[in-house]
């Protein structure tokens, strides 16, 4: 393992093969050499059974772990296996020996519950990053306290970005005595009185996503000089290859890759492989004045990145169909934390409550972004081919009450229902796709409301608010004048004719006299009478 133990041999002072370690690291990937050669040195593939076992925050961590190890190891050096999923590994230490493994507390937990993960072999349990780990709520704490109560010989190597008070209690309760080791930073640059941090732009990148990324930011900032720095061999050997496939060659020095320090030469764009670990590395390069600083970072070294760039920190979107969807996405996101900010109303979070039982919350808001991404590809559609405007009616044919050139609508939604003026202007003025100035007089009932909107909006407004839902209930849309047209001709069905009422025949009196005359002209009441 060359690699790993080039990286053993820049850690801060020797540590003891035995001794209990903190370290005071940023979370990059730098700092997972750092931490976990001098562990992973002493595993013993002949003694066999699981001798390391780091404890992440997330997954996502436990991945780059096992990305940086085998990027620095090689296939032939030793492996962190990364606990993604517990039922997953399960199957991996069923079918092999693991040496070691990378996961989440209650991940690692689960595998011992089952068997899977002894804990009789291990020799050190890490921590990376503690600060994070203590974040993730009872439920981790107490998995994580679990597996070091059951491990009391086991070495401990805790690292945290900063050594917090509940950091601090960990280390008093299970690292006692242990040596710290921090990031040392011996050559700082001078800085001018009046040195200000430029802007650090960042492009967010999976571990093992760097070259692509890489290729991807040339092409977009085709920069006429660069300095790609990268921090070991295996990382300069990948930019390297990147840089040749794009086409450069060893005499071109417009695009070069170092490691380590840049230098101070002039130069146009500086490239951070992978973030810097130290201010000065950061600072070193800033004093150089590039126009531009980029740095591919991961999701979880971000906030590191930002503490280097004292908060001068801006993302990158990069050109091409991948901006135009971030950019899409960005608004969706501001839309959502205009909503947030808000405060979201009780009613929704009650009616998305059975929802979680079944499914998770970021399941749930997705499907919830798919339904309005399909409701705007829809609107959108109705906008590039908008519905024939409707001729304007005569004033004596228009419906009772709505001004001119306005059509009034009806939606089977009342006050019982919860539903007030403003929620029905926002569904049809939103849902609607119409400017509020074009929804007119809204008159809420009991049990119905009456809204006025321009007789040209009205089809459309039909046609995309009806089936919608409002407080719950599902809302029918149509026009007033065709609901009293029905009205009308049903009470003609249900209704005889009567006829009016000067004319209405009267019905014969039963079992009296009748006043019709008989066949011999005189009145029946007449007849025997002399």
């Amino acid at each position: 393992m060359p690699e790993l133990e080039e990286a053993g041999e820049r850690t801060s002072g020797q540590v003891a093969r035995t001794q209990n370690v903190v370290y005071t690291l940023p979370h990059t990937t730098e700092s997972i050499a750092e931490f976990l050669t001098p562990a992973l040195t002493r595993v013993d593939p002949s003694a066999g059974g699981t001798q390391v076992v780091v404890v992440t925050r997330d997954a996502e961590t436990a991945l780059a772990i096992s990305e940086t190890v085998l990027r620095l190891s090689g296939p032939a050096g030793i492996e962190v296996v990364p606990v993604t999923s517990a039922s997953r590994t399960g199957r991996i230490f069923r079918s092999r020996p693991v040496l070691a493994v990378a996961g989440t507390a209650p991940e690692l937990e689960a595998l011992v519950q089952a068997s899977l993960l002894k804990l009789d072999a291990v020799r050190i349990v890490a921590l990376a990053w503690a600060d994070d780990v203590l974040e993730e709520g009872q439920t981790a704490v107490r998995a994580l306290e679990g597996l070091l109560g059951e491990l009391p010989e086991a070495s401990r190597v805790i690292v945290a970005r900063k050594l917090t008070p509940a950091v601090e209690n960990l280390i008093e309760r299970y690292a006692r005595r242990a040596r710290r080791v921090g990031v040392t930073d011996a050559e700082v640059p001078q800085l001018p009185p009046d040195y200000e941090m430029p802007i650090v732009r960042f492009v967010t990148v999976a571990g093992s996503a760097r070259p692509s990324a890489l290729r991807k930011l040339l092409d977009d900032l085709d920069p006429p000089s660069a300095v790609i720095v990268a921090r070991d061999a295996a990382a300069a050997d990948q930019a390297t290859a990147v840089i040749r496939t794009l086409g450069y060659h060893d005499d071109d020095k417009s695009i070069n890759v170092t490691r380590g320090d840049p230098g101070t030469a002039a130069v146009h764009t500086v490239i951070f492989y992978q973030p810097p670990v130290l201010p000065a590395e950061l600072q070193r390069v800033t004093l150089a004045k590039p126009v531009q600083i980029v740095a591919l970072a991961a999701p979880g070294e971000v906030p590191w990145l930002r503490e280097l760039a004292t908060g001068r920190l801006s993302p990158l979107n990069l050109h091409g169909p991948e901006r135009r969807a971030r950019d899409r996405e960005e608004a969706v996101r501001e839309e959502l934390r205009a909503v947030l900010a808000r405060g979201v109303p009780p009613r929704e979070v009650i009616s998305l409550e059975p929802l979680l039982r079944e499914f998770d919350g970021t399941e749930l808001a997705a499907a919830a972004l798919t339904l309005l991404e399909r409701e705007r590809a829809q609107r959108r559609a109705v906008e590039a081919n908008p519905a024939p405007v409707a001729k304007a009616r005569p004033d004596g044919d228009r419906p009772r009450g709505s001004a001119a050139g306005m059509t009034r609508l009806f939606m089977t939604v009342g006050t019982r229902d919860g539903v007030k003026v403003g929620d029905l202007m926002g569904i049809v003025a939103g849902e609607g796709g119409i400017p509020g100035d074009r929804v007119g007089k809204i008159d809420l009932r009991e049990s119905h409301a009456l809204i006025e909107v321009a007789e040209a909006d009205a089809p459309g407004v039909i046609a995309r608010v009806n089936g919608s839902m409002i407080k719950g209930r599902r809302v029918v849309v149509r026009a007033e004048r065709d609901r009293e047209e029905r009205e009308k001709a049903a009470e003609g069905r249900d209704r005889p004719d009567r006829g009016g009422r000067g004319d209405r025949p009267r019905p014969p009196r039963r079992g009296g006299p009748s006043d019709r005359p008989s066949r011999g002209g005189a009145p029946r009441k007449d007849r025997g009478r002399s």
